[in-house]
């Protein structure tokens, strides 16, 4: 059991959290809602989704996957961009995303045990105003109750940075925090396809160009809407979120045990967000000569690589896209850690 500090890569994404440590790395469904009664079953569901049932001052919380199987889409809660109150809604939420993920790494406490951590986290690149709130909210002390663990997270230190800066810092470190030889590129562009955003950053030998970085709103949640209408219009009933990434990535859906080939919607499904990402990229970066390299991350990336490539083609697609900027938070706050014990 984990008694010393812990270091922390958190990327709260509007689909999914992603959590990188030293020892390991996790990935959960960015939602949650109310609890109710299990109807039956509770052992068995409990043990399939350790550490999702969470309680708070607000109450008790299913969270990522338990949400999703256990409550009526009507009931799910999920970050969508600001809100009317960042602190008591967007940032709130960002908390019990925060206790479930160290309930998720750190299962078996009890009776409050201490845990003393340092967190780096990102916002998409448009919403850094909101960043002297969210480290305040994060910073401090917080009791992590769950099915799966009851521990108090002291939180001494939070960096927050653009959300695609997190991809440059998992190439240009290495994962101890030391610099990394091998990353000689001096003017280095990100292009992070997430949920419900698409980021662009870009780096000039280490410093951060806001001039040419940017959002916009309408990621891969947009896609799937446009193939969700045209399953429900053909098959008359809502269809689950997790089936409607499998016809994403395969376009392939079974009805009534008949696997029908959807690969052409998706296909123009698809285009909008790709025009998007061209378009934001064009505007920002015009064609790309001055930019070495550029990072293809976020969850998102398979889905656009085609397109990119063909225009900016030195654009690579990291490994494990989805915990790119993860990763690379992470490694900034080894950096720093590293960089503290030199003064």
């Amino acid at each position: 059991m984990l008694k010393k500090g812990l270091s922390l890569g958190l990327d709260i994404g509007y689909g999914a959290v992603k959590v990188v440590t030293e020892r390991s790395s996790l990935v959960f469904p960015s939602v949650c809602g109310h609890a109710r009664p299990f109807k039956f079953g509770a052992e068995d569901i409990t043990a399939r989704h350790p550490g999702e049932q969470l309680q708070d001052d607000a109450g008790s919380w299913f969270v990522g996957d338990l949400a999703l199987t256990q409550l009526p889409p009507g009931e799910l809660l999920r970050l969508r961009g600001r809100t009317a109150d960042e602190e008591a809604l967007g940032n709130a939420f960002r908390v019990r995303m925060l206790k479930t993920a160290l309930s998720k790494l750190l299962p078996g406490y009890s009776d409050g045990e201490a845990v003393h951590l340092r967190l780096a986290v990102g916002l998409p690149v448009d919403h850094m105003t909101d960043a002297p709130a969210l480290k305040e909210t994060l910073q401090g002390t917080h009791l992590v109750r769950t099915d799966a663990t009851h521990l108090v997270a002291h939180v001494s230190e939070v960096m927050v940075m653009p959300q695609p800066v997190g991809t440059i810092y998992a190439q240009s470190l290495t994962a101890t925090g030391e610099v990394n030889p091998r990353h000689t590129y001096v003017r280095t562009g990100v292009v992070d396809v997430g949920t419900y955003t698409v980021d662009l950053a870009l780096d000039d030998d280490g410093e951060f160009v806001g001039a040419e970085s940017g959002s916009v709103e309408g990621g891969v949640s947009s896609v799937l809407e446009r193939v969700a209408g045209v399953l429900e219009q053909e098959h008359r009933q809502k269809i689950p979120p997790r089936l409607l990434e499998g016809v994403l990535q395969t376009g392939m859906f079974s009805a009534r045990g008949t696997v029908i080939d959807y690969r052409a919607v998706v296909e123009q499904s698809l285009e909008p967000l790709r025009s998007a990402i061209l378009n934001l990229m064009s505007d920002k970066w015009k064609t790309g000569a001055t930019v070495d390299v550029i990072y293809l991350s976020g969850g998102g990336a398979p889905l656009v690589a085609g397109a990119v490539k063909s225009l900016y083609p030195q654009t690579v697609v990291l490994p494990e896209p989805q915990f790119a900027n993860a990763r690379g938070y992470l490694r900034y706050a080894l950096f720093t850690a590293l960089q503290a014990l030199k003064v």
